[in-house]
């Protein structure tokens, strides 16, 4: 569970439209909306990319079909290159 001050930074961080793991500008993208409950990898790329860009989750909600083929998000250069190396590198072992 995030402490009251984890979630202050937060808040803090996205006023500023900067990423609060790594202090990166956040740009819109396109990405894939993922549905379900996020399991495995994915769940942990979200924790430690939380603006990785690659795919939203959409949980158990069903999108409207304009937005099915993709949903804006924001994206933090860093998150997703990393989350790509963590991906990688599971998807090799």
């Amino acid at each position: 569970m995030k402490t009251k001050e984890q979630l202050k930074k937060e808040i803090n961080a996205l006023r500023q439209n900067i990423c609060w793991v790594h202090g990166d500008d956040l740009l819109k993208g396109i990405a894939e909306p993922s549905y379900g409950i996020p399991s495995g990898y994915d769940s942990e790329v979200q924790k430690e990319f939380p603006f990785h860009g690659l795919f939203v989750d959409l949980g158990c909600l069903a999108a409207t079909s304009d937005q099915i083929k993709g949903q804006v998000t924001n994206v933090c250069p860093t998150c997703k290159k990393k989350a790509l190396i963590y991906l990688e590198a599971v998807e090799s072992e």
